[in-house]
């Protein structure tokens, strides 16, 4: 890139750097004199850099600018030429990724065929200095009369109306227009989005679009005159339409759970919603179920942010909570940071009236030795006294015990089933394919799990499909209540989780620790396992 005149005390230069970046291809026609529309200003400007990057065209247009740049000694312009087409998609890549490694702060997309003004370009930089947008648009569809003053035909017209009204209704926002290529982004932005896994296509723009929506970035526009002259067009409209339409529902399907998209994926910094309040989710069911039981003290493993310890502690539990992450404050009276899967419990699991362990089974790599290992570590499971005479306790060892109440989702579910039965299996950023799952159950193999691990199974329930969390208003609580009674009338079929209350049995160490000492020979073996005398 170019060296500035000014230095780095210069006014300008004390602001945020910018990037002109213009794309071109095939663009002899134009590229010049869209450089001899650029305000004078922003020429040699210490602020102000251009990269033109031309995408293996067969013309001259690139070398006829370099030309002109030298013989009008402008020196913040870089001319490069691709040595293989990459696409607009592409070249935008290449672009952003020039713009983000040299330090600039903003990047402004211009194209080289004339169709936007460069003499607009100021006023870019002015809003992104005022508002400190992340995303900027230059749009046409502001007023809609004046895009037809600008020579855009009809059918254009209609088409980006058409295609911006279902992205609106998609994605939630109001933009007026999703599908001008007058644009620009913070680099701070492009630093939180996969950009470089879009499309090298002409929906490329959509892409990064529908990452900012998702990112919730702050996008500002302004209007801007429409202009179609002698450029040559190389989209495909239907083709164009069709590959917003899909990429549009793509990012919709994300953000309800039912595919992972690389370009959404891992986003955003919390995963979990509050569903305590939605009446047919596991949150709620395992609410209800503390709720009758009314335990003094209870243990959160896997407790997230703390949205059903908050609804615990509200009932007059005392909660501690265990996670790899800091929940929310005031959300439960201890909390300990562990790591599930390779650390030493710092309390005793079951020296607590009642124990959580909802969805954490399956985002562990060997559940089975977890549920074991919690029994071990326990000091506070000592078998009854069984009355050999009452045949109600000789099926099988009573203990004392809190009620394990456990939640994890059924992968037999209906979507799934049938998802299978096309060849199709999509993970998720959340949901039953969850991307981070480790393990998954059906009802039959969650209770045979629990049962081989030595849990006693008191109670099976069922969760419905969460739909007040991926759609609000009245749609998501009717579609909640259907999807309740078909999970109430199939559960194995129609239950998206299911909700287990089970019991402890005592792990080895504990019975043997309860055992009658009669005659117990002081050898190295018995008294390395604390039995070094008899009863």
């Amino acid at each position: 890139m170019s060296t500035p005149d000014k230095p780095p005390g210069s006014p300008d230069s004390r602001q945020g750097r910018v990037l002109v970046f213009v794309v071109a291809y095939e663009a002899e026609r134009h590229l010049t004199s869209v450089f001899q529309r650029v305000p004078v200003e922003l020429l040699n400007s210490a602020r102000v850099e251009f990269l033109v990057i031309d995408d293996a065209s067969r013309d001259a247009g690139a070398r006829g600018l370099s030309d002109w740049l030298q013989q009008h000694d402008v020196r913040n312009v870089t001319v490069l030429r691709n040595p293989v087409n990459q696409g607009y998609g592409g070249n935008q890549k290449l672009g952003y990724r020039i713009a983000i490694d040299g330090g600039f702060d903003y990047v402004i997309l211009l194209h080289g065929d004339g169709q936007y003004a460069p003499e607009l370009l100021p006023k870019f930089i002015k809003v992104f200095d005022q508002e400190h947008a992340d995303v900027v648009l230059g749009s046409r569809l502001i007023h809609p009369s004046h895009a037809r003053q600008g020579g855009m035909p009809r059918y254009k017209l209609l088409g980006n109306r058409i295609l911006t009204k279902f992205q609106n209704f998609m994605t939630g926002q109001s933009l007026s227009e999703y599908h001008t290529g007058y644009r620009g982004y913070s680099t701070a932005f492009l630093r939180k989005v996969p950009f470089e896994t879009n499309t090298n296509d002409f929906h490329f723009d959509t892409d990064i679009l529908l990452q900012a929506v998702y990112v919730q970035a702050r996008i500002h526009e302004f209007a801007i005159p429409t202009h179609y002259g002698d450029e040559i067009c190389r989209v495909n409209g239907m083709r164009y339409a069709k590959n917003v339409a899909l990429t549009t529902m793509q990012f919709k399907m994300h953000q309800w759970g039912m595919l992972c998209s690389l370009k959404f994926r891992d986003l955003t910094p919390v995963r979990y919603e509050d569903k305590t309040s939605q009446m047919y989710s596991s949150h709620a069911v395992a609410l209800k179920l503390v709720e009758a039981q009314r335990p003094r003290t209870l243990l959160d493993i896997g407790c997230g942010p703390g949205f059903i310890a908050r609804q615990c502690q509200a009932l007059g539990v005392e909660v501690t909570g265990l996670d790899v992450h800091e929940p929310m404050p005031g959300s439960m009276a201890h909390f300990h940071r562990i790591n599930l899967e390779s650390n030493q419990f710092p309390v005793d699991p079951f020296a607590y009236d009642a124990v959580l362990l909802l969805d954490v089974l399956e985002h562990l790599a060997d559940p089975e030795r977890f549920l074991i290992d919690l029994r071990n570590r326990s000091d506070a499971l000592v078998p009854m006294t069984v009355d050999p005479e009452d045949a109600s306790t000789r099926s099988h060892t009573r203990t004392f015990s809190p009620r394990l109440i456990i939640s994890t989702p059924n992968v037999a579910f209906a979507a799934m089933r049938f998802n299978l039965l096309l060849g199709r299996f999509n993970y998720a950023e959340r949901g039953i394919l969850d991307i981070s799952h480790k393990r998954l159950f059906t009802r039959r193999s969650l209770l045979r799990c629990l049962r081989d691990s030595g849990y006693v199974v008191e109670k099976v329930d069922k969760a419905a499909v969460p739909f007040e969390a991926v759609m609000g208003g009245n749609a998501g609580k009717l579609l909640g209540r259907l999807a309740g009674l078909l999970a109430s009338a199939w559960p194995t079929m129609f239950a998206f989780q299911f909700v287990v209350v089970c019991r402890p049995l005592p792990g080895t160490r504990q019975l043997l620790a309860s055992s009658e000492r009669l005659l117990v020979p002081g050898t190295p073996a018995m008294k390395a396992v604390g039995f070094d005398s008899p009863t």
